[in-house]
C-alpha cells in the first residue's frame, strides 16, 4: 500500500510510546496531526503488547486490516524487544515506569476495625472461595489480606474483605485481561452476601494479578497524562471495568495539566484523558 495515502494504522509493541512512534513513523506524521486510541495497553504478564489506532486529524478512522500495521509493528517491537527478565512472583510488584515498587508513596496503614470486617466475615468468604475451588477440582491455598493496593478505600467504600489466591498454573482462574477472574468475583460477592448479615464486597485476586495490573494501569495513566499535556489532544483508552478506570482517575486526578471522564455505556465504558482548558 502507497504510505502516502494511509489515513490510519494499528501498531502493536512492546509498549504505548513504542507503538505511537512505529504508527508515526509508517503514516509519516507528528503527533499534532493524530488522533491517537489506545486499543490495549501492554499487559502485567510477560507476553502481552500494546496495541493502539492512530489516524491522521480530520479522517475518519477505517477498518484497517491488522495485518500490515500490527505485523509490521510486531516485527520492530521484535527487533527492539527489551529481554524479559526473572518471570514474577506473586507479591512482586514491578513499576512499569522503571522505580522500585518501594519507592511509591503508599497511604498510610487503615487500622483494621476502620474495616469493619472481623475474622468471622473473612472465614465466610475464604470458605465460599473453597468451595468453588473444589467445584473447579483446582487446588489452591485462599488467604484473606489487608487492602494491598495503592488505591486507599475511602468513607464511601463498603466493608470489604481482600481474598488472594496461590497456587499453581491459575492463569484459567484470571482469564484475558482478567475476564474469569471478574466472574469469580461476581460469583463470589453474590453467595457471600446471602451468608453476612450485612452488605460486604469481597476484592478476589491470583497470586498478585490486580497488583500487577494496577501497577501496569498506573503507568499507562501517567505516560498517556504526559502525552496528552504534550500534544494537547485527547486520547481514549481501552474499554475498562469501573475498578480499573478508578484507577486511572485518581491517578490524573492530581495532573493540573490533564483531566479524565468516562463514556459509554456497560463492558464498553472507557476513560478519555484530554488536556485543561
Amino acid at each position: 500500500m502507497d504510505q502516502r495515502r494511509m489515513t490510519s494504522v494499528e501498531i502493536q509493541a512492546y509498549s504505548v510510546d513504542e507503538a505511537v512512534r512505529l504508527a508515526l513513523e509508517q503514516l509519516g506524521l507528528g503527533e499534532p496531526d493524530v488522533d491517537i486510541e489506545i486499543l490495549s495497553d501492554a499487559g502485567p504478564d510477560e507476553g502481552d503488547e500494546a496495541l493502539v489506532r492512530v489516524t491522521a486529524k480530520g479522517m475518519a478512522s477505517q477498518p484497517v486490516p491488522r495485518g500490515a500495521g500490527a505485523r509490521e509493528g510486531g516485527r520492530a517491537a521484535g527487533r527492539e524487544r527489551r529481554q524479559p527478565g526473572n518471570r514474577r512472583v506473586p507479591g512482586d510488584r514491578p513499576s512499569s515506569r522503571g522505580t522500585p515498587p518501594r519507592e511509591r508513596p503508599r497511604p498510610a496503614a487503615r487500622p483494621r476495625d476502620l474495616d469493619r470486617i472481623d475474622e468471622a466475615e473473612e472465614q465466610v468468604a475464604k470458605e465460599i472461595v473453597r468451595e468453588l475451588l473444589d467445584h473447579m477440582g483446582i487446588e489452591a491455598d485462599v488467604l484473606a489480606v489487608d487492602n494491598p493496593s495503592t488505591m486507599p478505600l475511602d468513607a464511601a467504600d463498603p466493608p470489604t474483605i481482600f481474598i488472594d489466591i496461590l497456587g499453581h498454573d491459575l492463569g484459567m482462574l484470571i482469564g484475558r485481561r482478567g475476564d474469569h477472574l471478574s466472574q469469580l468475583q461476581y460469583l463470589v460477592n453474590l453467595i457471600a452476601n446471602r451468608r453476612l448479615e450485612t452488605w460486604t464486597r469481597v476484592v478476589i485476586d491470583v497470586e498478585g494479578y490486580r497488583n500487577r495490573r494496577e501497577e501496569s494501569l498506573i503507568g499507562l495513566a501517567e505516560r498517556v497524562g504526559r502525552q496528552v499535556a504534550r500534544s494537547r489532544r485527547p486520547i481514549v483508552l481501552e474499554p475498562m471495568p469501573p475498578n480499573e478506570r478508578r484507577i486511572v482517575h485518581l491517578t490524573l486526578r492530581g495532573n493540573p495539566d490533564v483531566m479524565t471522564e468516562s463514556s459509554g455505556e456497560g463492558n464498553m465504558r472507557r476513560v478519555t484523558v484530554q488536556p485543561r482548558a
